[in-house]
């Protein structure tokens, strides 16, 4: 069985990996931006592991509902945070079907309550806007100007999600 633990520095090499194995060349993100990100919020960054392999991860932050960054941007810092973002998760293709992201959601959402944060949001890419809609994410129409562009930066396909927490 599988555990969910906080990322530590040291891990950030597997996460690469993982990152480089699980998505297209759009959506990579340099080991310098991924490194700064968890320094920022090593308190919402997490890994699932099975004995000695990483099996999946998720960076999230502390945001506004409807604030988007863009593709490959440092995580930004708000005050008056009422939604955790779930920038990015991904999950080895040797553990797919084992739970690994719905713990990982779990994870999140947990400490999204710990915060007294409203919301949960997230820009589905590559085609995971049905895995995040069985988890009673829905699609946000109304945003921004600025968050409509940051949008732009993640594809045509992108679309950004939100959920309730209460």
């Amino acid at each position: 069985m599988f555990h969910i633990r906080l990322m530590q520095i040291s891990d950030l090499s597997a996460v690469v990996r993982l990152q480089d194995h699980c998505y297209t060349d759009e959506f990579y993100e340099s080991p310098q931006v991924v490194a700064k990100r968890l320094m920022l919020y090593p308190q919402s960054c997490w890994l699932a592991c099975y004995q000695d392999k990483v099996w999946g991860y998720l960076f999230s932050y502390p945001s506004r509902l409807g604030q988007i960054n863009v593709l490959g941007a440092e995580f930004g810092q708000y005050e008056q945070a009422n939604c955790l973002y779930l920038h990015d998760m991904a999950v080895s293709p040797d553990a797919r079907g084992n739970g690994v992201a719905t713990a990982l959601l779990q994870q999140a959402l947990t400490y999204a309550g710990t915060l007294g944060l409203s919301y949960a949001a997230l820009v589905a890419v590559q085609n995971s806007a049905a895995f995040w809609q069985q988890q009673q994410f829905t699609a946000v129409d109304e945003l921004s100007e600025q968050a409509s562009q940051a949008l732009t930066s993640y594809g045509s396909n992108a679309i950004y999600l939100a959920r309730p927490l209460n």
